[in-house]
């Protein structure tokens, strides 16, 4: 069918007769290769293209979020320090360590549960530490840098910290050399006062961080911030000695999770495991069993000798072993000492190494 067969020509398929009149031929349409369709793309390996400060928009996205994300967080931070710093302040206004008599003295329970301050006999040389992980029996993490601590700096330490509850953690304070020793029953001379001197200068040069549950952020400070000595040549009482104390360590007093230890009762003890001791049980209302190497590693007296690192693994145990067995003993001399002073009422040291003490009554506590 002739019609049918024109119908369905295109524009192109005009014969000439059918073509109007005047008007030029259209020249084919032909795509040019370089933009032509196809499903395989466009090869490009040889032309250069530059992609410098062209950000993805997924990734500026991701990084716009970051940014935020840090924000949050910087704001989180400074929320919380500010808390932190209420919080400070509201305890050093309530005088939060007025809180015991003149008859005790206050410790940190993570301090008096630790090694912090050693059972080790004063005489022995001194470890120089650099954030050294310090032995905590219970829950606590306490890192310490400085020159090793024994018991004659606690005791002088927690004199330090009953002086600054009668002045004040933030406000510096005075004494002579005469009045400190006489307090912590120190001869009066001048040989206790070197003593004590050498004593606030290891407190003074010490870092020291401790971290617990009941404390929530870490407690970080110095245990002698502020010390200065002005040592009199023929004075008879030493001269004016002015200290101040962190004021973060009101944290460490805080909710009252501190022990009170029975001033006289320590001064009366011989200073060494019998003192560490005589701390560490105070901050048990009802002290529980504990193993007598616990004890041992608690009071810092488990420390291997330099030399003991050359040994094999079966010898060092050896030595481990003996070094643990003369402990035993320290500790049963020590517990003696305690029932002695009326601290304790009995104790028993089981075959097994496991040590039972049982204190004396609640009503004769001072507090």
């Amino acid at each position: 069918m002739p019609h049918e067969q024109h119908a369905v020509r295109g524009k192109d398929h005009l014969s000439k007769s059918d073509r109007p009149r005047g008007c030029k031929p259209e020249p084919p349409k032909i795509l040019s290769p370089k933009i032509e369709p196809s499903n395989y793309g466009i090869q490009v390996d040889h032309l250069p293209i530059r992609v410098e400060g062209v950000v993805p928009v997924q990734q500026a996205g991701c990084a716009a979020t970051e940014r935020g994300q840090q924000k949050a967080k910087e704001r989180d931070r400074q929320a919380q320090e500010q808390a932190r710093e209420r919080k400070k302040q509201s305890l050093l206004s309530d005088k939060q360590l007025t809180l015991w008599v003149d008859a005790v003295r206050g410790a940190p329970n993570e301090i008096v549960r630790s090694a912090l301050f050693t059972a080790k006999n004063r005489k022995q040389v001194r470890e120089d530490l650099k954030q050294a992980v310090v032995a905590v029996i219970g829950e606590g993490q306490i890192t310490y840098t400085g020159e090793e601590l024994r018991q004659d700096d606690e005791t002088v330490w927690l004199q330090l910290i009953h002086l600054a509850r009668e002045n004040g953690l933030s406000t510096a304070f005075e004494f002579t050399p005469y009045s400190f020793c006489k307090a912590i029953n120190w001869p009066i001379n001048g040989q206790s006062f070197d003593r004590l001197d050498k004593c606030m200068t290891r407190l003074q040069a010490t870092s020291l961080k401790i971290a617990s549950k009941r404390l929530g952020d870490e407690v970080s400070l110095s245990m002698l911030p502020g010390y200065t000595a002005k040592r009199r040549k023929n004075g008879g009482d030493g001269g004016l000695w002015r200290i101040r104390m962190h004021d973060e360590l009101v944290f460490l007093f805080s909710e009252f999770q501190y022990t009170r230890v029975e001033w006289q009762q320590r001064l009366a003890l011989p200073e060494g495991l019998a003192t560490w001791l005589h701390a560490y049980y105070a901050s048990h209302r009802e002290p529980f069993a504990v193993k007598v190497e616990t004890l041992a590693v608690g009071a810092g007296l488990m420390t291997e000798a330099p030399e003991d690192a050359q040994l094999d693994t079966a010898d060092r145990d050896v030595k481990r072993k003996e070094r643990l067995r003369g402990v035993k003993k320290l500790i049963v001399k020590a517990l003696e000492a305690l029932a002695e002073t009326g601290f304790l009422v009995d104790f028993e040291v089981t075959r097994s190494g496991l040590v039972n003490v049982r204190r004396a009554s609640d009503e004769h506590q001072i507090f």
